[in-house]
């Protein structure tokens, strides 16, 4: 694709408006639905995390009794108190705290997303129709809108994939100019798009300046790190297709113009120092909580979190089994919060969510009730793309498949209980994936296949994992969104490329945009107000009882306390115990003589609570 319908001025106001609705909307929804509140375990041990870090530390003293301080996936090990996740979004979210806003974050990335997936995908593709439309699929994704407004990582590490694929783009070019691409006969013949991009051996200097590929590989290795400290599973899976791609373009030079070769690996070297460096703050981190770099501090939370097969990897021991049934519900979801495309209608006669769905998006994680379409672009950019030989892409996905499903198929599944062949599965899936860029030739036809590897990667190291993820969508796959509205975007500006009233069709896709967003995303989204018991009212009831000017410590005892009965407050109650209100869990007379010792001047507040039920035991002052 060489030519646009769109001017470049006009595309660059889209996407600077559609990158300023994702910001007003992020942070709209963070104040109505979310009330700037966190939902989930994670969101809080995320907060009490940046919280520590913007008070200059990674670990703090334990307050004593720790019990009394309790909080989801927050751990007490020796005296010592810390998250159990990696440091890299909270150090992120630490900005927002200081500034008071931990909300605006990401926000913030949010914007950001948007203009880089147009930039992305205007460059690799030269069409600004192609970085608009999937622009406007960033912007208008369902999954983009819930959890930019949150708190989780999500956001920040789909900013971070997104920059590292567009440096390692840059970069890649680098290369393309400095060495000459080898034709030898194989079925993807070099497209017109690709021969532009080729120099011939006479053009290669060896005086191309060194310093710009330097830079984008630094680039392409902060952005990488950053991907790793944030979600480690989401960076290796992200950086499995561009390690091969980077081999295979290795072992060219190495068959042909060897003296090349230091040029090219310099770069990539500095990519990955650069990652290496940025990825040792992971086991820095685990060092100063635990004294060992090597410790999974999941583990300190659930003994059993961790990443493989067999005993001791989930709740029950994990399988391929397990991890191919996870996969098949979360994509089942996928489909419909993609970009909101969904068979059946969202809603019920009466105008509001269906109870079925309604449920599904609050407590289940199996199959979603309804079918969805938002997959229904994704095979058209192989068609356009490899046109003819698109045919040979279908069956080598259907060869990963049926490697895949193979032993579902032999000795009634017993392969997929056996955890040695559950790790052959999955790196045979991975090698398959691979594999094309051995045959690939032309840059576009190479960064289809590494766009689309992207996201299959994520799925196929997700299989390794004992749990698969419906809360606040399927966000394990979240980090994909790039690669697959780059994708979808390509069918509709081939089409607009080729239609005399182009307008049309951006016409269609505006309204088809503006349907998902209020006919699924809005009342998506909408029914999460309130999800697990989290909301403003327990915050205004105990500020209906400050006293004028006294700072608050409130009380909490009962049977068989939850965290749900007053996570409100956990989230307002800093890690250092300065906050204006400080919630603590008293068991006993002794827990309440020793915390109420640590706070003799603050006005006391009682509640009782029963499982996630909370109530007052005093009465609001007069």
């Amino acid at each position: 694709m060489k030519t646009s319908r769109i001017p470049p001025g006009t595309a660059r106001a889209i996407v600077m408006a559609l990158a300023l609705f994702s910001f007003a909307l992020s942070v709209i929804l963070s104040w109505t639905v979310f009330e700037r509140l966190p939902h989930l375990e994670d969101e809080l041990a995320y907060l009490f995390e940046a919280r520590v870090i913007a008070g200059g530390n990674f670990v703090i003293p334990s307050p004593e009794p720790s019990a009394a301080y309790w909080q989801p996936f927050v751990v007490d090990q020796n005296g010592l108190r810390f998250g159990k996740y990696t440091p890299g979004y909270p150090l992120q979210l630490a900005a927002g705290v200081i500034a008071g806003a931990p909300w605006i974050i990401n926000a913030f990335f949010a914007a950001l997303s948007v203009a880089l997936v147009y930039r992305i995908g205007r460059e690799i593709f030269k069409s600004e129709d192609t970085g608009v439309i999937a622009a406007a699929l960033v912007a208008f994704s369902p999954m983009a809108i819930l959890l930019n407004a949150s708190l989780m990582g999500h956001s920040a590490a789909l900013f971070w994939v997104g920059l590292f694929l567009y440096a390692y783009w840059r970069l890649d070019l680098w290369f393309g100019r400095l060495v000459q691409e080898t034709s030898p006969p194989h079925p993807f013949p070099l497209h017109e798009e690709g021969r532009a991009n080729v120099v011939s051996q006479g053009e290669v200097s060896l005086k191309r300046p060194l310093r710009p590929a330097l830079r984008w590989g630094a680039l392409a290795g902060f952005a990488l790190g950053m991907v790793f400290i944030t979600r480690p599973a989401t960076a290796l899976a992200v950086a499995v297709p561009i390690i091969a791609w980077s081999g295979v373009c290795l072992l060219r030079a190495l068959r042909t113009r060897r003296d090349l070769l230091p040029r090219l690996l310099a770069p990539l070297a500095a990519l990955s120092a650069i990652t290496i460096l940025l990825a040792l703050i992971v086991p820095l981190y685990s060092y100063q909580a635990t004294g060992d770099p090597q410790t999974n501090l999941y583990t300190f939370v659930w003994s059993y979190d961790r990443v493989g097969f067999g005993e001791g990897y989930g709740r029950h021991g994990h399988t391929l089994e397990k991890g191919v049934r996870h996969m098949r519900f979360d994509l089942s979801l996928t489909a419909a919060d993609l970009f909101g495309w969904q068979l059946q209608s969202i809603r019920d006669d009466s105008g509001g969510v269906r109870a079925d769905l309604t449920d599904h998006f609050v407590n289940q994680a199996d199959y979603y009730p309804a079918t969805g379409l938002s997959w229904i672009l994704l095979p058209f950019a192989f068609i356009v793309v490899y046109k003819e030989r698109s045919l040979l892409i279908f069956l080598w996905l259907a060869l990963g498949l049926g490697w895949l499903a193979l032993p579902f198929l032999m000795n009634d599944g017993a392969l997929t209980r056996v955890p040695a062949f559950a790790w052959v599965n999955v790196f045979g899936l991975l090698l398959w994936l691979c594999a094309p860029l051995l045959v690939l030739r032309g840059r576009t036809a190479v960064w289809t296949w590494l766009l689309a590897a992207v996201a299959l990667s994520l799925i196929i190291v997700q299989l390794t994992y004992w749990i698969g993820s419906q809360r606040y969508s399927t966000r394990y796959y979240f980090e994909a969104l790039f690669s697959l509205a780059i994708l979808s975007a390509l069918p509709l500006a081939w089409l607009i490329q080729r239609l005399k009233h182009y307008d049309v069709v951006y016409a269609g896709f505006a309204v088809l945009l503006a349907l998902s967003f209020f006919n699924y995303s809005l009342p998506r989204v909408n029914v999460l107000h309130g999800f697990n018991l989290i909301n403003r009212e327990l915050v205004d009831a105990v500020e209906a009882r400050r006293e004028p000017g006294r700072d608050l410590l409130v009380l909490v005892s009962g049977d068989n306390v939850r965290w749900r009965s007053y996570g409100e407050l956990m989230a307002l109650t800093s890690p250092y115990l300065d906050s204006d209100i400080v919630v603590a869990r008293v068991s006993s007379q002794a827990n309440r003589d020793a915390v109420i010792g640590h706070f003799p001047t603050r006005q006391i507040i009682e509640i009782h609570a029963v499982e996630n039920d909370a109530s007052f035991v005093d009465t609001p002052s007069s």
